[in-house]
């Protein structure tokens, strides 16, 4: 068995000191600002030049380490330039709206506490807050009392949630029960 040894100090560049923390997060701030200033009288489509990325991407080889002051502004020109913007005035696809100001608050917020939601015992607060938020919307839609549910980041897990879902339409006791309540194996496509 080891012998127990101190733990290596954070790494400067993942925990910076607090003044380094607000520096680059009102630079952030800033920047995102005249970014979506920018976004709305630029290209709904992508214009950047996929040769000229890949050759740049290239460049990061991950052993040394860059600074902020750097990949700040990089990967704000490249998201400027290498998606279709949404919230460009002029956009008239696909119907995905554009985020609002308190929802990117929340996306800082929730990348700041990182919470756990998969159980409420690592973060009980989080859970009871979405839990509110859902009811909130089932009620509004007309939905009953009971009604539950989690929001979801992303396709696979909203479909994931679907199938539950139907597999619990199709039987209540599958809720408690699992696969076990169906006489059958439980066929989907």
């Amino acid at each position: 068995m080891s012998a127990p040894h101190d733990p290596m100090p954070p790494v400067a560049a993942l925990f910076p000191p607090r003044n380094e923390r607000v520096r680059w997060d009102d630079y952030l701030t800033r920047e995102l600002l005249c970014a979506n200033e920018r976004v709305a009288c630029g290209s709904v489509v992508p214009t950047v030049d996929m040769t000229a990325l890949r050759s740049q991407l290239a460049a990061f080889d991950f052993r040394t380490p860059l600074g902020l002051d750097e990949l700040l502004p990089w990967t704000i020109a490249q998201l400027e330039h290498g998606v279709v913007h949404m919230t460009n005035p002029r956009y008239f696809g696909l119907f995905n709206p554009a985020p609002s100001f308190p929802a990117l608050c929340g996306d800082r917020l929730t990348g700041a506490f990182n919470p756990q939601l998969a159980t409420a015992t690592t973060s009980p607060a989080a859970v009871e807050i979405e839990s509110h938020v859902i009811r909130a919307v089932a009620r509004r839609a007309g939905l009953p009392a009971e009604s539950t549910g989690h929001f979801t980041s992303g396709g696979s897990e909203a479909n994931y949630t679907a199938l539950l879902c139907a597999l619990t339409h199709a039987n209540d006791r599958f809720a408690t029960e699992g696969a076990r309540a169906f006489s059958g194996p439980a066929v989907f496509y």
